[in-house]
């Protein structure tokens, strides 16, 4: 294939077979005392059989619990190199993957004020201007932070060119220093003028805040030699204005200075863990591709290759990225998670068949909700000792789950759902401008119930008389879960649950009042369009989008609130449309709106054209009664089982379907 994603590529002699890259992914499997376990072997293996062509690993660890007790420093659970015992396992690591023609990266890391140290002590980013972080935030959890001296510096730096060592000795094709993500590492931390307020050596001005990361690439050179690659991620824009690293530091100052170090291939990322997580786990209310224009920024400013990232989960896309010659490698890093052989199906020009990231951030890694083989022990797919006709009654996506995985072990599969379509509460969840990703799972499920020739049957209520018709060996039940429309709305002029006003859409007045504060992210939706919006519920701002990931959560969070962090990005900054309104409850619906009263006795009215009602489901599980004594085998699966989320439907289809 003449595509530029499946050209090879080197960094300082070391021979890439093409342009796609896994980056560090902090929640791969790890064995005892950060060592590699069967577990991690098997992770990496999965991606590097897929065809990725460079995998990193996650942050490994260069210093020893005992120093890091000495220090304050809280010892992270993650892969680790800080002795000579830990070479034994990552050369094992580098044969599985080298076997498979993909190179080996160790990115090595030190974690900063997240973990309790750093250049200067809190409050950041000084005490005319204090902010919280993200933890402080949603959980109202902090960190003891100490300012590190001169000497435990510069024995940091002997740490990273030890542990860079070590990786050579093991056959680990390149190591990458991390200076990225704020917060999260140290070195980044020394970098950034919101954390730096030293005024000896490695303080004061550019040149001081640079001289940890120069010292320790010096120092690692001189560890690892003139020939072997040394890559550096870089925060190219930390995502907190003018108080943090922004792109023109980056390009003018930081990358320069970087390449005369001796620097040989630049990581691109952004973002601050502790302040702006969304531009580092990027959540699907951001469009594909989103930074990208970070890596194009660098690249324009060094001749040594430059790596791009940001929600890249289409090859298409990272082909154009490519082309336009705005990276020259891209990591995918979570849509090799959702599927670890997307390079192989693309270069095998089957594209349909890559089941895309949904970007709902819900592992990333282990698990991931769309991808139940991600996991540590998952069942295995074998074919069927003796194959059965399974019916699956539910066109959600756990029933076409469950049919995909039936299907594809041997079995005869029919699928019939009520609905003139199939994705369920997915597929509706989808038509939010801001959950569109959803559609990726629809889409993927579909094609494969296609390609395998399941019967699927729309527009087909699942009865007794039905599966009596059918006659099935196995009935596994998929009808997914309802809203519950409390009393006092029930019946009422303009309200609609909120799966109901995803569907008719276009039946949404403009004043809306959406009661539940899980609804949020379909608040902004609509005031986003140009809707009056009001969102409710009886509880507090801990409840507010209390479904979502944590980064969904941060990026919903500091649209709504008043929350006192740094917004340096358009995205994040405080919106007053929708109007969000707690520890309210609803007394009665009428015509003239509304009415509410607080936790005060406060009451209030609110006029409506339409009331979105957004609050607990119930599982649509009567029907299996019915069937009890009339088929061998009745399971139920998803929401009909217990309510829950995407993973948990496609989780417990896997469950049920590799076991028939």
């Amino acid at each position: 294939m003449d595509r530029k994603v499946f050209q090879p590529i080197d960094i300082n002699g070391m021979h890439i077979k093409n342009r796609v890259g896994l980056s560090s992914l902090l929640n791969n499997p790890v064995g005892e005392n950060g060592g590699i376990s069967d577990l991690t072997i098997r992770w990496f293996e999965q991606r590097a059989k897929g065809g990725a062509g460079l995998i990193m690993t996650g942050a490994v660890q260069p210093i020893a619990p005992k120093r890091c007790d000495e220090v304050g420093l809280l010892m992270r659970a993650g892969l680790a190199l800080y002795d000579d015992g830990h070479i034994p396992g990552f050369a094992r690591l580098a044969d599985v993957m080298h076997s498979y023609g993909a190179r080996l990266g160790v990115q090595i890391a030190i974690i900063g004020p997240m973990g309790g140290i750093a250049p200067s002590p809190p409050p950041y980013p000084d005490e005319r201007h204090p902010t919280q972080t993200v933890a402080e935030a949603l959980r109202g959890q902090s960190t003891p932070i100490r300012e590190l001296s001169i000497g435990e510096v510069e024995d940091f730096e002997d740490d990273v060119a030890a542990a860079a060592a070590r990786a050579k000795a093991a056959g680990v094709d390149c190591v990458e220093l991390h200076c990225s993500h704020g917060g999260a590492t140290l070195h980044c931390s020394f970098i950034s003028p919101f954390y730096n307020k030293r005024t000896d050596k490695y303080g004061g001005d550019w040149n001081g805040r640079l001289r940890f990361p120069i010292e320790t690439i010096a120092k690692m050179r001189e560890a690892v030699g003139e020939g072997y690659p040394i890559l550096v991620r870089i925060c190219a824009d930390q995502l907190l204005g003018t108080r943090g690293i922004t792109i023109g530091d980056t390009t003018e100052i930081i990358v320069p200075a970087l390449e005369r170090a001796g620097v040989d291939c630049f990581d691109v990322s952004q973002g601050d863990n502790i302040r702006s997580v969304e531009g580092i786990s990027i959540p699907l209310y951001y469009p594909r591709g989103c930074f990208i224009h970070l890596a194009a920024a660098v690249k324009k400013v060094t001749k040594l290759p430059v790596i791009g990232v940001g929600r890249i989960v289409d090859p298409d896309m990272a082909e154009r990225f490519l082309q336009e010659g705005k990276a020259d490698i891209i990591y995918m890093t979570r849509q090799l998670t959702a599927d670890p052989e997307t390079p192989n199906k693309y270069y095998e020009g089957r594209p349909e068949d890559i089941r895309k990231c949904i970007g709902c951030l819900g592992g990333c890694g282990r698990p991931c909700p769309v991808n139940y083989d991600i996991q540590d022990e998952p069942l295995p797919l074998l074919p069927a000792e003796k194959p059965k006709y399974v019916l699956v009654i539910g066109g959600g996506v756990g029933g076409m789950e469950a049919a995909r995985v039936a299907a594809s072990r041997g079995h005869k599969v029919t699928l019939i759902e009520r609905e003139a379509e199939l994705g369920g509460i997915v597929a509706a969840l989808a038509l939010n401008p801001l959950m569109a990703e959803f559609r990726n799972l629809v889409d993927y499920l579909a094609m494969q119930l296609r390609r395998l020739k399941v019967d699927v049957r729309v527009c087909k209520e699942g009865t007794a008389a039905v599966v009596k018709e059918l006659s099935p060996d196995v009935v596994i039940v998929g009808t997914g879960s309802s809203m519950i429309v409390p009393e006092v709305a029930k019946g009422k002029p303009g309200v609609m649950t909120h799966v109901e006003s995803l569907v008719r859409r276009r039946e949404i007045g403009n004043k809306v009042v959406i009661w539940g504060l899980v609804g949020a992210s379909w608040a902004i939706a609509l005031a986003e369009e140009g809707k009056d919006v009001v969102l409710i519920g009886r509880g507090g701002e801990d409840t507010l989008a209390r479904d979502e990931t944590s980064s969904r959560r941060w990026w919903i969070f500091r649209k709504l609130t008043d929350v006192n962090v740094v917004r340096g990005t358009a995205e994040a900054a405080r919106i007053s449309n929708p109007e969000v309104l707690y520890y309210v409850d609803v007394e009665d619906v009428t015509a003239e709106g509304v009415r509410i009263v607080d936790r005060e006795g406060k009451k209030r009215v609110l006029p409506y054209d339409t009331l979105i009602i957004s609050r607990e489901r119930v599982s649509n599980d009567s029907f299996i009664d019915e069937l009890q004594g009339k088929v061998a085998e009745v399971y139920r699966i998803g929401d009909c089982s217990q309510v829950g989320e995407i993973k948990d439907a496609i989780w417990s289809a896997n469950e049920v379907a590799r076991r028939i």
